[in-house]
């Protein structure tokens, strides 16, 4: 479904009355004590930022995609709970933190806490979207982006000499796979033999979409080259030879250059006997003394 810019707006709103009435429902709610309300907060924090971000990242794909004028045929973008980095575990923690809020917000009956939670949740969802990094690909153009909003790199498929997977171990520990992290990422060369770097996603999960993204770059490049191939013109071709005055055979000529043709015939063989004669000897040009 693609969705309007004009929509956007009642999206948001929209967004806004649902974490209001679920925070005017949790001042309500009776104190539970109950030390199991706890861990509750926790998934409830995790569970809502990964719903709300996925669908809060997929109106601005349809709102605002990569690929400017050509349809995005492939991409990947980086995961939140399997990627290890500073970027990721500081948004990480304040889902936590808001996962904590919460839990006392309902345990203890208190909704001032549980609204504080999910302000917290809503900051979450605000910096995992700044943050935000995505590849996409198109017929012609490799697209990438890191953070919404900031600049998006476009690189043309022609200018890509090679391309390759990159997949290694991470150090850091994420919720999704604790301290046995792998990362994947598509490494571009150029033909200026400069190395552009994709942004960086879990390997668990993701190396599939990150192969796609390699292959539909493959057989575009494929492509192009037997476009070309079979352009006319597309190889040099070897200049012409002029061909030699004397070596071309005679043709037959109107009766009008009957004798520009038999006077360059006779210019030739006077060539000919010319170069066929021996140098002539050289004379002596001393003299005698004159007389007395």
């Amino acid at each position: 479904m693609i969705l309007k810019t004009s929509s956007l707006p009642l999206v948001a709103a929209g967004a806004v009355v649902v974490l209001g009435v679920l925070g005017y429902g949790l001042w309500l709610l009776p104190a539970a004590h109950s030390r199991l309300w706890l861990p509750f907060g926790f998934v409830l924090a995790i569970g809502a930022h990964a719903a709300l971000g996925r669908a809060l990242k997929a109106i601005v794909s349809a709102v605002t995609p990569l690929a400017s004028g050509a349809p995005e045929a492939s991409g990947y973008q980086r995961s939140l709970y399997g990627t290890p980095g500073a970027a990721t575990s500081q948004i990480v923690g304040i889902v936590l933190v808001a996962g904590l809020l919460l839990g006392l917000g309902i345990t203890l009956g208190n909704g001032w806490v549980g609204s504080g939670g999910l302000l917290v949740l809503v900051v979450a969802l605000g910096l995992d979207l700044q943050r935000w990094e995505r590849v996409a690909a198109s017929a012609d153009w490799v697209w990438f982006q890191r953070g919404f909003g900031q600049k998006v790199h476009q690189v043309a498929i022609e200018n890509i000499r090679d391309i390759s997977v990159q997949e290694d171990d991470a150090p850091g520990f994420t919720l999704r796979h604790g301290s046995r992290n792998r990362v994947c990422r598509l490494n571009l060369r150029m033909n200026d033999k400069r190395i552009v770097a994709l942004p960086k996603t879990d390997a668990h999960v993701d190396l599939d979409a990150v192969e796609t993204v390699a292959n539909h770059i493959r057989s575009r490049q494929e492509l192009m080259q037997e476009l070309a191939s079979r352009r006319p013109g597309g190889g040099p071709a070897p200049a012409p030879r002029a061909p030699d005055p004397d070596s071309v055979p005679p043709v037959d000529t109107p009766d009008g250059d009957a004798d520009k043709e038999m006077q360059r015939a006779l210019r030739r063989l006077r060539r000919q006997a010319a170069a066929a004669q021996p140098p002539a000897a050289p004379r002596d040009e001393t003299r005698r003394p004159p007389k007395s």
